[in-house]
C-alpha cells in the first residue's frame, strides 16, 4: 500500500506543478491579449478618424437642395481647414508612437529568442 501511496502523492505532485505552469501560461496569454487589444482599439480610432476627416475635407454629393450654396466665410474655411491639420497632426503623432512600441516588442520578442 506504501508504494500506491507514494504514487499517488508523486502524481498529485506533478499535477500541481502543471496546474502552476498553465496558470503561468494563461497569465502571459492574457497580457498579450491585452496589449494586442489596445494596439488593435488604437489603430481602428486612427482609421476612424481618418476616414472622419476624409469625409469632411471631400465633403458629400448628397446635400439637399438648400445645402448645396457655401453660406460659410472666410474665417469659418480656415478654421474647418485648421482643425483638420490639427487632427490629422495628432493622429500621425499616435500612429508612429504605436509603429514604434510595436517595433521596441519585435526586438524584445526577437532579443528573446
Amino acid at each position: 500500500m506504501s508504494r500506491s501511496k507514494s504514487k499517488k502523492e508523486d502524481l498529485i505532485a506533478q499535477a500541481e506543478i502543471y496546474e502552476k505552469e498553465l496558470s503561468e501560461e494563461v497569465g502571459e496569454i492574457k497580457q498579450q491579449i491585452k496589449e494586442k487589444g489596445s494596439q488593435a482599439l488604437l489603430i481602428g480610432g486612427v482609421l476612424l478618424g481618418s476616414y472622419l476627416l476624409y469625409t469632411l475635407v471631400s465633403g458629400s454629393d448628397k446635400k439637399p437642395k438648400s445645402e448645396t450654396k457655401e453660406g460659410g466665410s472666410f474665417i469659418g474655411g480656415a478654421i474647418k481647414s485648421y482643425a483638420i491639420a490639427l487632427a490629422l497632426s495628432l493622429a500621425k503623432d499616435k500612429l508612429v508612437e504605436f509603429l514604434q512600441q510595436l517595433e521596441e516588442n519585435n526586438q524584445e520578442v526577437k532579443s528573446e529568442k
